[in-house]
């Protein structure tokens, strides 16, 4: 059973999405910038799925995945820039030893959200992030800022979607394969789902995609997951 660099055990060793919250995150809401806008359905074009392969970069790929998508597209990523300049980098920064990277000893898989976006803020993709603290907060900002990056517990019932294009969480006997991170990059208020971008690849899901209920996404958040807005992008540095 692979294990990372805070000593989870997970059963997937695609899943390294480690936690590391600051009581800090708190004083920047997404919800301020929300006030007097009403939910609305909006979708955020993203039309490429990198894969990850069977490394422990999710967190990487669905940071890259983000830059990539609208409102403000960056062209000329890669896998690779998802690996060495996203994952990599922010393993060098995070509060735990080891890592994936080439020198880094012991060698050990995973890395933070919130390492991350400091990282990927640093080069000057955009200016600011912001977290969406519970449903309505993740409805609001997908709805009318841009895409959310989400740090999630990913449960066996996870592993593929229905052929109906759904993640449907089984809420009898689940069982917790490790936590994962993918790009929210669409709401749809009428049929009370988000569309989530993973990074496994094309032929997983609906061409890389899957949707999920509100319901489903608000026990994940609740159960240690986050959500991570950036904003005010650019399409280059």
């Amino acid at each position: 059973m692979p294990k990372l660099r805070d000593g989870t055990k997970v059963k997937d060793g695609r899943l390294a999405r480690m936690k590391e919250f600051d009581e800090r995150s708190r004083e920047f809401p997404i919800s301020e910038l929300m006030k007097g806008k009403k939910m609305r359905s909006y979708s955020w074009e993203c039309n490429r799925h990198f894969n990850q392969g069977e490394q422990g970069a999710c967190v990487g790929f669905a940071f890259t995945h983000e830059l990539i998508a609208k409102p403000a597209p960056v062209t000329g990523l890669s896998g690779r820039f998802a690996v060495e300049k996203v994952y990599w980098a922010a393993q060098r920064k995070d509060p735990w030893k080891g890592g994936a990277y080439p020198e880094a000893k012991p060698k050990y898989d995973g890395t933070s959200i919130l390492t991350a976006v400091k990282v990927v803020r640093a080069m000057g993709y955009f200016e600011q992030f912001r977290w969406a603290f519970g449903l309505e907060d993740l409805v609001m900002a997908v709805g009318h800022i841009g895409p959310a990056v989400l740090g999630l517990p990913w449960y066996v019932s996870m592993a593929q979607p229905h052929r109906c294009g759904f993640l449907h969480l089984s809420l009898v006997d689940e069982e917790y394969e490790g936590d994962h991170a993918v790009l929210c990059k669409a709401v749809n208020v009428r049929e009370r789902s988000f569309v989530i971008h993973n990074s496994w690849g094309s032929s997983w899901g609906v061409k890389g995609d899957a949707r999920i209920s509100w319901d489903d996404m608000e026990r994940l958040l609740h159960a240690g997951g986050e959500a991570c807005v950036p904003l005010y992008r650019h399409k280059s540095r």
